[in-house]
């Protein structure tokens, strides 16, 4: 019996790697002559780098670089060769939330009006430096609600105010943008190829929008969505001079604070579901052949699953193989029904009422023993049915 282990990680508490790793021991447990494939996931946000370096044999770069409020700090990228159709590619592997994500900051220290990704931009440069041929990035985790302004400035771009001075970073203050200036542009950023991962579909305003959705995790107030909203659709109305599109609606252009904006300023970029991406790169079609069963998991299963999160795509890559999946979670979020159309059945491993500290703390062997109390389940059922 071959039995695939493909999940995400269990955020602040597990990476993939651990999750999958408790998963095993808690099958072995009951099943200790099955084939274990273990195929740690990630869908475009922290941990993707990881993920791909170790299935395809990269090398991390380090570099200092800026965090999401302008203080020094250390972020990896990663450096590898692709071979398409016989031809080797140097190709980066970026993660924005390394130098630009909500975990470097505190609560108390969350600006998501002066936010910047900038230094996210400083590990682009210097993967162009590098002479890579292909970026990809996943998006994901992020502090910033400036469309990727930052990026665009640490790659020698300038937005600029009426009277010609430069902004000085964060999303609110794109509301004073009156030009955009490409002429200092990295020399390179034509010629390469950019794939950014990210694991939703929202458009860069409105309702659904970056500052809507996702400003509030970073710390806005509904006063400052609707400030961050109206400055990165001014943005993206100035962009449009130059890109010959108008980005306030375009589907995963509300990814990470809008980032997408400020990249397609810079790149012609490509934007593809960060898990279609990772399996796609893992060769995942290949690895589930002949399976009996796949298990997945992430933090916390509810709707959003089925927007692209790691659960959703692995078990619809399994679905086409006619391969049953289990999907264990921390927890079960709202709206878990409509993931039976893609998953045999789903299980929370949190045993009771507990405190966020106890429950972080105690993530490996809740996740062991649901594992192990799935398995011993599936025994028995065989056994029951086989009976008769």
């Amino acid at each position: 019996m071959k039995i695939v282990i493909a999940p995400d990680s269990f955020k602040e508490s597990l990476d993939a790697h651990q999750v999958a790793s408790c998963i095993e021991r808690g099958f072995a447990d009951v099943f200790p002559h099955a084939e274990f494939v273990k195929m740690p996931l990630a869908d475009g946000g922290e941990g993707t780098v990881d993920v791909l370096l170790e299935a395809l044999n990269g090398k991390k770069q380090r570099l200092q670089t800026m965090d999401p409020i302008g203080r020094e700090c250390t972020a990896d990228w990663a450096s590898l060769e692709q071979t398409f159709d016989g031809i080797k590619v140097k190709t980066a592997l970026l993660e924005f939330a390394q130098a630009s994500g909500l975990d470097l900051l505190t609560v108390e220290e969350r600006s998501p009006l002066t936010a910047s990704s900038y230094g996210t931009g400083l590990l682009i440069r210097d993967a162009l430096d590098k002479g890579v041929e292909q970026i990809i990035m996943g998006l994901g985790g992020s502090a910033t609600n400036d469309a990727g302004a930052g990026i665009f400035q640490a790659l020698g771009g300038k937005l600029l105010d009426k009277q010609g001075n430069e902004l000085t970073g964060g999303g609110a203050e794109l509301s004073q943008l009156a030009s955009i200036d490409l002429d200092g542009l990295h020399p390179r950023c034509k010629e390469v190829t950019f794939l950014v991962a990210c694991d939703v579909n929202n458009p860069l305003c409105g309702e659904s929008g970056a500052s809507a959705v996702f400003g509030p995790q970073k710390g806005a107030s509904q006063t400052q969505v609707q400030q961050l909203d109206a400055a990165i659709g001014h943005f993206a109305d100035i962009a449009q001079a130059l890109t010959g599109v108008n980005h306030r609606d375009s589907k995963g252009f509300g990814a990470a604070g809008g980032t997408p904006l400020g990249l397609s300023l810079a790149f012609n970029i490509q934007i593809k579901a960060g898990i279609e991406m990772v399996l796609d790169a893992l060769d995942a079609d290949k690895v589930l052949e002949g399976a009996s069963l796949v298990v997945t998991g992430e933090g916390q299963m509810d709707n959003q699953t089925l927007q692209g999160k790691t659960p959703f795509g692995i078990a619809q890559r399994a679905l086409k193989q006619n391969i049953p999946t289990i999907g264990i979670a921390g927890s079960l979020g709202k709206d878990v029904e409509k993931l039976y159309d893609s998953m045999s059945s789903l299980f929370g491993t949190v045993r009771s009422p507990q405190s966020l500290e106890q429950v972080l703390s105690e993530a490996s062997q809740n996740l062991t023993r649901s594992a192990r109390n799935i398995a011993a389940t599936l025994k028995l059922g065989g056994q029951i049915f086989n009976e008769k």
